[in-house]
Parts: structure tokens; C-alpha cells; sequence
């Protein structure tokens, strides 16, 4: 009867320490993805931000020349490095930038590894992390089998993930001369005993026999014995392995139960054939089981969200070595782990290894959310796709693209897990409205701004329209007549241009 040594994971980056923090204070997988998502986003927003401007402006100049591109399509047909030529001279001569059409791409593609690369590792932390405390629950029932001296020597103790230890030095010191014993501990406040033996047996250790040393001990309440193997190195001494052995007498008085609520006691009395081992294995696999259901993280339809979304997997793999490969089990680990123990820690999930993980659903949304990317993109590049090309051929690749994409998206979505997928959606999501929202805005300002810039072409020339100057109407002076003229003297009257 052994314990099983599983390695306890270790985060692999900060991204994955910054998942790790959030889903600890949210207590929810799926709020944990939303803000650690959110948070991706907030710091690339300032650059995000910037190359969705300069696309959407971009998009507007090339719209701008359209007619003078279509101009040059027609004249150039054949001839694609002179239109080229005249392009980059055009775009120059209204300040289009390349580089600003393609920092979008940069930027997504940036993202994206990052992202892959957070919850990649993130999800092997979790699937690890919950086989390391599967282990120590399985583990539990054996160790539960000692008391913890609670006194100031300390001979037996427990670490915080409950795995007993010996204090050798101690009890070799405190036992010099002797090869069997007693030794007072304090365990819950009362006087209890540490119970040792001590001896030697040979081994075979790579060919060669080799003289063992070992100590087994137990506790007077306990129902488990150890048999730890010790030895010497540079003055030191140090356990080299340790083998349990339930010891039935002492566990047909005490309290343990089973799943079926019931002691070894009352289990002898129905089968008389049980043993002590496989009475407290059957616990330790109970004990396992129950950890993995009680930590494992569901989202709806998923039953595991570090695993793929898919009616080809399964919330746990049925093999070690399936196992290993899949959420990378350090292969450089201290911690040994054998097909066994693994078949143990899964033995009552049975569940869990036959049914299926998911549906595929959320490849379906993440590639439908992709296609949407992908239109909103050829709305806003259109005249670009139309008019970088002397044959418009770019038109015919973006169309392209608004398949691939999504094809490669829902490949994607199918590799990683369904944690993975949830965040692309919700990613793409985010994407697609701030860059409709940008692009309001930009059309917006850029209006204002050519309403401002209005010019009127005369006669060939550019000619800022001024308004009329006012011109002052003189006052009409009346004319006085002297009084010393008569009425004799006075002009005539013209009538019908003769004088009358």
C-alpha cells in the first residue's frame, strides 16, 4: 500500500499567475476569463486604439482617390509595377500610410500567441492541479492513519497538504542503543504513544546488494504502520523511501468509514474475506473522486473547461500516459507516478472517463464570430481590397479570408480548450464593437473636417470661395435750383425723346 507522489504544479509565467488571482478572488472560471480577457484588452488598448484610427482613416483617403486609382486601373491593366509606381506616388501625395494598415494585423496576431500561450499553460496548471490534490485527498485516507505529535519533539508530523513526516534525527537520537519502543507524544491534547523498530535488510539497487537500513512505526490510536528506509549522506541522515501497511487489529477499533458509511468492522461481518489494504485503498479512491467533483470547473455544456469543448474528449483522460502527453506531466519530476496510481486516483470517475466534454458548440460561435470579424473588415477595407491591386485581385483574397479565417479559428477551437475558446469570443466580440465605434467616430470627424476643407475648382484652379464685397450705394444729391431762375429758365421736360 503506497502513497501516490504527484507533483505539485507550478505556474509557468505571470499571465497565468494573473488568471490563477483572478479566478481565486471571483471564485468562477468563466468571470476569471471576462476580466482576465478585459484586462488583455485595457493594456493593448492605447495601441489597439491607434491602429483601428489609422485603418479607418486610411479606408477614407483610399476612398477619396478612388477615382483617380480606377483611373490609373484602366490605364495601367497591363502593366501592374507602373501602376504600383503611380499608386505609392498618389499615396504619398495624399498621405496614406501602409504601415498604419497594417498595425491591426501586427497587433491581432500579437494577442493572439500571447493568449495561446497564457492559457495553454494555464489549463495544464489546472489539470495538474487537480490530479496534486487528488493525491493528497487519496493519500489523506492513509495518513490519517497516524496521530501528529503535538509535543516539542515532534517524532510525526504533518505537512500542509497533509502528507506525514518522520523527524528522524529525533527519534535516532532519543533512541540510541535500542532497537524497539516507546516514545510519549501528545496528540488532540491527550497522551498518546509513537511505537518504533528498528533493523537492517538487504536490497538489490542496481545490480549490487546493499544493507538497508529502516525504522517502522506507528502511533498507539492509529491504523496504519511505515516502514521508512534511512541512510547517511555527508553527515546527514535522510529517508530514502517509505512503504505503508495497514494493520488490521487496530483498524477493526477505529472509526474510519467508507463511502457506504460503514467501518471495517461492520464490512468484515458482511465480507469476511475484505482486508485491511483494500478497505482503506477503496476509501483513498472515494476521497479522490469526491476532490476532483468538488474543484472541477464546468461552464454549461462543458463538464471540464481546461479540456476541449468536443464529443471526441472527455473531463479526464483514461490512461496515464494520455494523460501525460496531454497536460504535460514534468517529465524531469522527482515525483514518480505509475499507470497504477493514476487508475487509482480516477477509479470511482467513471462518468467523467466516459462521457463526452461538449459538442463542438463552441467551435461553431467561435468560427460564426470570426466570419463576423472577417465582413466587418472587408466593409471597412473595401476600397483598399478594391484599388491595392491593379486587377482588384485583393477583393477576391479578402473574400477568400472571410472562409478561412473562420476555418482556422474553429481548428483552433477544436486544438485548445474550451477556456481558450470562450476567451476568443468574447475577445472577437470586444473587437468588433470598438472597431464599428471607432469607425462612427472617425467618419464623423473626417466629415467635419472636408466640410471645413471645401474647396471650388474654377477654371482649373483651386479658388477659395470669398464672399462679395459690399459696395455702398451713394446718396443721390438733390439738386436745388437758384431762386433767382424763373420758370422760363427751367429745363424741359423730355417727351418721348423730343423736347417738349
Amino acid at each position: 500500500m503506497n502513497i501516490i507522489n504527484f507533483a505539485q504544479p507550478q505556474t509557468a509565467n505571470f499571465l497565468v499567475d494573473i488568471i490563477v488571482w483572478l479566478v481565486g478572488i471571483t471564485s468562477s472560471v468563466a468571470v476569471g476569463i471576462i476580466l482576465f480577457t478585459l484586462i488583455l484588452k485595457l493594456i493593448t488598448t492605447p495601441f489597439d486604439v491607434f491602429s483601428k484610427i489609422s485603418m479607418r482613416k486610411n479606408a477614407l483617403k483610399m476612398e477619396a482617390m478612388r477615382p483617380e486609382l480606377e483611373k490609373l486601373q484602366k490605364q495601367y491593366a497591363d502593366n501592374k509595377q507602373l501602376y504600383n509606381q503611380k499608386m505609392m506616388a498618389l499615396y504619398k501625395k495624399n498621405g496614406y500610410s501602409m504601415f498604419g494598415a497594417c498595425l491591426p494585423t501586427i497587433l491581432m496576431l500579437v494577442i493572439f500567441i500571447v493568449a495561446i500561450n497564457a492559457f495553454t499553460s494555464y489549463s495544464q496548471f489546472q489539470n495538474l492541479t487537480y490530479f496534486y490534490n487528488m493525491s493528497n485527498s487519496y493519500n489523506s485516507a492513509i495518513y490519517d492513519g497516524f496521530e501528529v505529535d503535538e509535543s516539542e519533539n515532534k517524532y510525526i508530523y504533518k505537512l500542509e497538504n497533509g502528507k506525514v513526516e518522520l523527524s528522524l534525527d529525533a527519534v535516532l537520537e532519543d533512541t540510541t542503543g535500542k532497537t524497539s519502543g516507546t516514545l510519549p507524544i501528545i496528540s488532540n491534547g491527550t497522551s498518546s504513544s509513537f511505537i518504533y523498530e528498528k533493523g537492517e535488510e538487504s536490497q538489490e539497487i542496481e545490480g549490487q546488494t546493499v544493507i538497508s537500513k529502516y525504522i517502522i512505526y506507528s502511533t498507539e490510536k492509529g491504523y496504519v504502520k511505515a516502514k521508512s528506509f534511512y541512510d547517511y549522506k555527508d553527515g546527514v541522515v535522510y529517508v530514502v523511501s517509505t512503504e505503508y501497511e495497514a494493520d488490521a487489529n487496530a483498524l477493526k477499533n477505529s472509526s474510519l468509514k467508507n463511502e457506504n458509511n460503514k467501518t471495517f468492522a461492520e464490512v468484515l461481518a458482511e465480507k469476511p474475506e475484505t482486508t485491511a489494504e483494500s478497505f482503506i485503498i477503496d476509501i483513498a479512491k472515494t476521497r479522490s473522486a469526491e476532490k476532483f467533483r468538488e474543484e472541477n470547473a464546468s461552464f454549461l455544456w462543458v463538464k471540464n473547461i481546461w479540456v476541449t469543448d468536443s464529443p471526441l474528449s472527455h473531463p479526464i483522460e483514461s490512461t496515464w500516459n494520455d494523460f501525460k502527453s496531454k497536460h504535460g506531466y514534468p517529465e524531469n519530476a522527482t515525483e514518480v507516478v505509475q499507470e497504477a496510481d493514476y487508475q487509482n486516483l480516477i477509479a470511482k470517475l467513471g462518468p467523467e472517463k466516459d462521457s463526452v466534454n461538449g459538442y463542438f458548440i463552441l467551435a461553431v460561435l467561435t468560427a460564426g464570430i470570426s466570419f463576423l470579424m472577417q465582413w466587418v473588415t472587408t466593409k471597412t477595407q473595401k476600397a483598399q481590397m478594391e484599388l491595392q491591386t491593379v486587377n482588384g485581385q485583393g477583393m477576391q483574397t479578402q473574400k477568400m479570408m472571410m472562409w478561412i479565417m473562420p476555418i482556422m479559428m474553429a481548428v483552433f477551437a477544436f486544438m485548445y480548450t474550451a477556456a481558450f475558446s470562450l476567451y476568443m469570443i468574447l475577445s472577437s466580440a470586444i473587437s468588433i464593437l470598438s472597431t464599428l465605434g471607432i469607425n462612427w467616430i472617425v467618419d464623423k470627424k473626417f466629415g467635419k473636417t472636408k466640410k471645413k476643407e471645401e474647396k471650388q475648382v474654377i477654371r482649373g484652379r483651386v479658388h477659395d470661395e470669398k464672399p462679395e464685397p459690399v459696395v455702398e450705394k451713394k446718396k443721390e444729391e438733390k439738386i436745388e435750383q437758384p431762386d433767382f431762375i424763373t420758370s422760363k429758365d427751367k429745363p424741359k421736360t423730355h417727351i418721348r425723346g423730343r423736347l417738349k
